[in-house]
């Protein structure tokens, strides 16, 4: 009896979940742009929520292809958002602040910033998508929890040092957590019927992404600031 009531109680907060984030989401969308404006920060939002969608779109208008190797197509896509909204984010807050893209500079150095950034955060994104690659492999997510558990292990690995000192910003989580939905939302969508999940239940099923990908972001941050430091970095 326990165990039923259990499961009814979980089986109504996923069905209420998505209702919830997505109003969440809308109500601190709409108070950052309302009070930031066409800030720099708000554009480069902007500009990957566009991509969320574009990426939601082009998922749909294959829907029901097979993907070939699905290891591959789901870490490859990734990586290619990830290098979106990394140029999305040159405006503002590039992996380096002395990288930072402005109107003023000539197209070949905005270039050669923004590959420099690229050569910096590509090989740590590839590590992070190799690991929420094996946590669908061996735990099986619907979309909307891999959406928030993937999310939310992104933006405390990417930004720790941003809500540990100032913790009123989890109140805008969604606001960080677009970054990630643009990034792999849709390559999880177009691969999750092919995955040979294992489908193991229990704790870590939901504290496996945010634990190891916080690791993964930290191990990432401490080579890229290390090595940047050789090279002059800041």
């Amino acid at each position: 009896m326990e165990r039923h009531v259990a499961h009814g109680i979980m089986e109504l907060m996923r069905k209420w979940v998505k209702w919830l984030y997505g109003a969440w989401a809308v109500v601190t969308f709409v108070i950052v742009f309302a009070k930031g404006g066409l800030s720099a920060d708000n554009v480069t939002h902007a500009g990957i929520i566009i991509f969320f969608f574009i990426t939601l779109w082009i998922y749909r208008w294959r829907k029901g292809k097979p993907v070939a190797q699905p290891k591959r197509y789901f870490i490859t896509w990734c990586v290619f958002g990830a290098a979106v909204v990394e140029g999305c984010y040159m405006i503002t807050a590039p992996v380096f602040s002395s990288l930072r893209i402005t109107h003023s500079m000539a197209f070949g150095l905005m270039v050669q910033k923004y590959a420099t950034d690229l050569v910096f955060t590509i090989p740590a994104y590839l590590l992070i998508f190799y690991v929420v690659w094996r946590l669908i492999q061996k735990y099986e997510y619907s979309p909307w929890e891999y959406a928030l558990l993937v999310g939310f292990g992104q933006a405390m690995g990417d930004g720790s040092r941003a809500f540990l000192f100032n913790p009123a910003l989890l109140i805008f989580l969604p606001y960080v957590m677009i970054n990630y939905h643009a990034m792999n939302v849709a390559p999880y969508l177009a691969v999750r019927d092919q995955v040979q999940s294992k489908g193991q239940k229990g704790f870590w099923k939901w504290a496996a992404p945010p634990v190891f990908i916080f690791c993964a972001y930290v191990a990432s941050g401490l080579v890229i600031y290390t090595v940047g430091a050789l090279f002059g970095l800041k």
